[in-house]
């Protein structure tokens, strides 16, 4: 850690000890480390990593009431590398959240900075892999959310990348929309009945003639062993970057997880997207299905999901599993271990935790084990 970091950290601590005399604040976080096996289909690697399960992260969060039901609120966290003791971002320390906000019992929250767009919580909430969810072995991750489509560029409709997608070593990339988004404001109502909306818009800083860069919503409902999300992302680019001419990309899910009995949980999602990069256009859609089974001493669970790629791509898609237990040591302790699969068309490329095939037809599959503690 630098000595600028460092000292950030160290008037953050200080700050803590008058802030917490009046009001609330609290530094958590997780640390997730261990061995990975890696097969890309032309090369194996064997590997230390950090975040294979869930992202490692310092968080400090804190919130003051003002009274009458009224309370402000700030967020941050920084994700780092464990196995390499550095931060993921180079010019992001607080890359995985940077915001403030108020909250009111009667008229719901407003947050402005850096946050996680609405359509995340659908897909969060909609898997169980694992106590802390979206394992990175789970198929929502390695199919679903890794890229909306990764295929060769000769079959791409599209042919001029922009500032959503891009082009590199002869394979074709659109980026996941459902991430962190910096300068966006985000209302959320209270919940009634067990449902909750959420709304967000992004500041047009950067954009040109005004335009927003997301616009996004979700709805999510919850009663006893029943969840149904849905949430909508809109995000607008250009092509090529700086022009006036418009990308815009929209995605949407609907996720639900239900316990069919005691420590049994069925959960699945559909997951449609299209994109129009000046005219040409890209669409496609995937869906999951998982299970789960709680014990007394830990958890296993199962998923799958398809990738289908359409707008006449041919041999575009993909398909992968994910496999895990976890062993509870404690309450905030788990040992784990799991195993996934990415199987793919002749034109698809898409990857497994990160890991790119070696080339565009050939399957990515992963072992990993580790230690995760949540503190």
């Amino acid at each position: 850690m630098t000595p600028t970091r460092l000292a950030v950290l160290s008037t953050l601590a200080i700050a803590c000890g008058a802030f917490a005399q009046t009001s609330s604040l609290t530094l958590a976080g997780r640390v997730d480390l261990g061995p990975q096996y890696i097969d890309d289909g032309g090369n194996t690697t064997r590997r230390l990593d950090s975040g294979t399960y869930t992202a490692s992260r310092l968080i400090v969060r804190g919130s003051e009431e003002l009274g009458g039901g009224l309370s402000a609120l700030f967020y941050l966290e920084s994700r780092f590398n464990a196995d390499l003791g550095a931060t993921q971002s180079a010019d992001k320390f607080w890359n995985a959240g940077s915001y403030v906000g108020l909250s009111s019992t009667h008229f719901g929250t407003i947050t402005l900075g850096r946050q996680y767009v609405p359509i995340f919580w659908p897909f969060l909430f909609g898997d169980d892999t694992g106590p802390l969810r979206l394992h990175g072995y789970s198929a929502v991750q390695s199919v679903q959310r890794s890229n909306l489509a990764r295929v060769t560029a000769a079959v791409s409709p599209i042919k001029a990348a922009g500032t959503l997608d891009s082009i590199s070593d002869g394979v074709y990339t659109l980026n996941i929309t459902s991430a962190f988004e910096d300068n966006l404001v985000i209302y959320k109502l209270p919940s009634f009945s067990g449902l909750t909306i959420t709304g967000a818009v992004s500041a047009p800083e950067g954009y040109p003639s005004g335009g927003g860069k997301v616009y996004a919503g979700n709805a999510e409902y919850r009663n006893g062993a029943l969840y149904l999300g849905y949430g909508v992302n809109r995000k607008e680019g250009r092509v090529p970057p700086g022009s006036n001419t418009a990308q815009k990309v929209t995605e949407q899910v609907i996720t639900g997880t239900y316990a069919v009995v005691q420590d049994v949980n069925l959960w699945g999602n559909f997951h449609p997207w299209n994109f129009d990069s000046n005219g040409s256009k890209l669409s496609g859609r995937d869906f999951m299905l998982g299970v789960s089974f709680r014990m007394a001493s830990g958890m296993v669970w199962a998923n799958y999901a398809a990738k289908s790629i359409g707008d006449g791509c041919t041999d575009c898609n993909s398909r992968g599993f994910g496999i895990g237990y976890h062993h509870f040591l404690s309450k905030r302790s788990e040992l784990w271990v799991a195993t996934a699969r990415v199987s793919n068309d002749a034109n698809s490329a898409n990857s497994l935790n990160g890991f790119a095939p070696d080339a565009p037809g050939k399957s990515v599959t992963g072992l990993a084990a580790g230690i995760t503690l949540t503190f």
